[in-house]
C-alpha cells in the first residue's frame, strides 16, 4: 500500500490535551503525519495544559486571540488554512479534531473533492456532523470497552450480512466492515473498546445465532445461515 500523506488540524478550544496521545495514535495508522497544527488562544487557561503536548508531538501552534465572550475564535482559521493546504500541498488525507459542526461545510467539500477526511471528536457530537466524515472517533470511547453495539447498528449489520450472504453467497468480514462505515461514518471497532473489526464481531456473535463463522486462506466469512 502507498504511504498516504495525512494533515492533522487540532480545535485545542474543543478538545482536551489529554487526548493528544490518541490522536496521534489513530493518525499514524493511515499514513505519514506531515502536517501537524493546532489553534486556539494560548492565553486562555482552558487550553493551558496544551502546551506540554505541543512539545512531545511536535505541533506548530496557531494563535488566535478571543475577543468575543463564549466565542471559539479559532473556527475561521482553522478553516482558512485547510483550503489553503488543499490548493497548495498533495494531501491524501485530512484529520480534524474536534466536535465542533461547525466545520461540516468544510468537510463536505473537501470529500466532494475526493479526500478522505478523518474526523476524532467526543461522543457529544451531533450526528449530521460525525457523518460527514469518512471514519469518526470517539476520544472519550477510545480503548475503552463498551462492548455492544446500539439496536440499530446492531440490526443494520444484520442487514448488511444477510444482503451479502443473498447476493454473493456469502458476506466477507472486509465487505461487512467497508458497508457499515459507508453507512455510519463512526462505525470504527476502537469506538467500542476493539482493536479491530474480528474482535468485535466475535464479541457480538452470540448475538447472531443465525450465522455461522468460517476460515478460509486466513480470511473470515459468514457463509450461511444455520438450519
Amino acid at each position: 500500500m502507498d504511504n498516504k500523506s495525512i494533515a492533522i488540524f487540532i480545535d485545542a478550544e474543543n478538545i482536551a490535551a489529554k487526548y493528544a496521545k490518541s490522536i496521534f495514535d489513530i493518525a499514524s495508522d493511515y499514513g505519514e503525519i506531515l502536517i501537524k497544527r493546532i489553534y486556539g488562544d494560548c492565553t486562555q487557561t482552558s487550553i493551558q495544559a496544551w502546551k506540554e503536548k505541543v512539545a512531545e508531538h511536535s505541533l506548530i501552534a496557531m494563535q488566535q486571540f478571543n475577543f468575543a465572550a463564549n466565542k471559539n475564535s479559532s473556527d475561521m482559521y482553522l478553516i482558512t488554512d485547510i483550503m489553503s493546504i488543499f490548493y497548495e500541498k498533495n494531501i491524501d488525507i485530512f484529520v480534524i479534531v474536534s466536535s465542533d459542526s461547525d466545520y461540516t461545510s468544510l468537510v463536505q467539500k473537501l470529500r466532494e473533492n475526493k479526500k478522505q477526511v478523518i474526523g476524532m471528536g467526543l461522543e457529544k457530537s451531533i450526528k449530521s456532523y460525525v457523518n460527514a466524515f469518512s471514519d469518526f472517533f470517539y476520544l472519550d470511547k477510545y480503548d475503552k470497552k463498551e462492548g455492544i453495539l446500539s439496536e440499530d447498528y446492531l440490526n443494520a449489520l444484520i442487514n448488511i450480512i444477510e444482503q451479502l450472504i443473498d447476493e454473493k453467497g456469502r458476506a466477507e468480514y472486509a465487505q461487512i466492515s467497508t458497508n457499515m462505515k459507508h453507512k455510519y461514518s463512526d462505525f470504527n471497532p476502537q469506538n467500542y473498546g476493539f482493536k479491530n473489526f474480528r474482535s468485535l464481531i466475535r464479541e457480538l456473535l452470540p448475538k447472531m445465532k443465525k450465522f455461522e463463522e468460517k476460515l478460509e486462506k486466513t480470511t473470515y466469512f459468514l457463509l450461511k445461515k444455520e438450519a
